[in-house]
């Protein structure tokens, strides 16, 4: 067989493969034999040149053994194949009920209750029915979700589906959630993601589950709705470690208070921990935090690194203490060879 064609017969350009093609008149089909013959690139030019779309093209496409998948994508693309003869070929190749899913959602043609019965006798997965379900709304049916219950999805599967699906956003899925015993890291990821789930019953719920303290935090810094008093109560609870706390109050400025400073101190932090807290937070950054700091006794090589990655840290006081820990003269000359900051407190202390 033979396809007579120029470039500027293709409605787009082909892929790398093909970037050789002759600048005049070729012959498609045995362009497309020189690189394997894939049935692929055959529905390809189907579907992008309009000479192409032909009873014997659709013919010579069939006897290259094309998988469901490149069958599936022609019926998308191409007017031409969307007929009830191409389908039942596609339906022969028995394809998997991932594709057929794919299929429903991308051609409007296949939303019909015939191909939703053929989807389900392909043995769905869970996650198949509820990525169909979210992606096309002719599934949001009150049937497709008992049907979808009834392949005892995941709880992480329902949890993604409430997320992503208003359809699903009810209190009966939310009951029905509940029953899969979701663990507090989903509990609290819903909760995040998902405004419906965003109520003081489902924070309560949340906590009933024995929550960590990285659960807590995670959900206290992405919720408004989780930033109280009561929250952080229940936070402090838990015993959280000192890197724990560090990491929520700079990453939370709900938990940037006078109070969780002092609730951080009664864990006694080492001073690399006020360190990071300092480098990270510019809520710590005071002249308080740095006298606590120092009292902490910190070495020599951590005050120096704090000075070099933290700019409020360097300062002529900051120096002085650094100098005062008699740290190797090597370590000095490095800090004045390679900051100004240190250069231009001598210059003045010189002056």
């Amino acid at each position: 067989m033979k396809l007579i064609i120029k470039k500027s017969d293709l409605l787009n350009a082909p892929c790398n493969e093909y970037d050789d093609l002759p600048n005049g008149k070729f012959d498609a089909i045995k362009e497309i034999a020189n690189r394997g013959n894939h049935a692929k690139d055959i529905s390809w030019l189907i579907a992008n040149c309009k000479l192409a779309r032909t009873a014997n093209m659709l013919t010579y496409f069939r006897s290259c053994n094309p998988s469901a998948e490149d069958v599936s994508s022609l019926i998308k693309n191409c007017k031409l194949a969307q007929t009830p003869k191409m389908l039942a070929y596609y339906k022969s190749l028995k394809p998997s009920a991932e594709n057929v899913c794919w299929l429903i959602i991308n051609y409007k043609l296949t939303q019909t209750a015939k191909m939703l019965a053929y989807f389900k006798s392909r043995k769905p997965l869970a996650e198949n029915v509820s990525w169909l379900i979210e992606n096309c709304e002719f599934a949001r049916t009150a049937k497709m979700l008992k049907y979808y219950k009834s392949l005892n999805p995941s709880a992480e599967d329902v949890r993604w589906l409430i997320t992503n699906c208003k359809f699903t956003q009810t209190a009966d899925m939310l009951i029905y959630y509940k029953y899969l015993k979701p663990s507090a890291y989903s509990v609290g990821m819903i909760i995040v993601n998902c405004k419906f789930a965003q109520t003081p019953e489902m924070i309560e719920y949340f906590k009933s589950l024995n929550p960590s303290t990285a659960d807590i935090r995670f959900l206290t810094e992405n919720c408004v709705l989780a930033r109280t008093a009561k929250i952080l109560k229940y936070y402090k609870f838990l015993n959280p470690s000192v890197e724990d706390v560090n990491w929520l109050i700079t990453s939370c400025r709900f938990a940037q208070t006078a109070e969780m400073i002092k609730y951080l101190k009664s864990l006694n932090p080492s001073a690399e921990n006020v360190s990071w807290l300092i480098r990270n937070c510019k809520f710590t950054q005071t002249i308080e935090m740095l006298t606590y700091y120092k009292s902490l006794n910190p070495p020599a090589e951590n005050v120096s690194f704090l000075m070099i990655n933290c700019k409020f840290a360097r300062t002529a006081e900051m120096l002085e203490y650094f100098k005062s820990l008699k740290p190797p003269i090597k370590d000095i000359h490095w800090l004045i060879n390679n900051y100004k900051f240190t250069r231009n407190h001598l210059n003045k202390k010189e002056r």
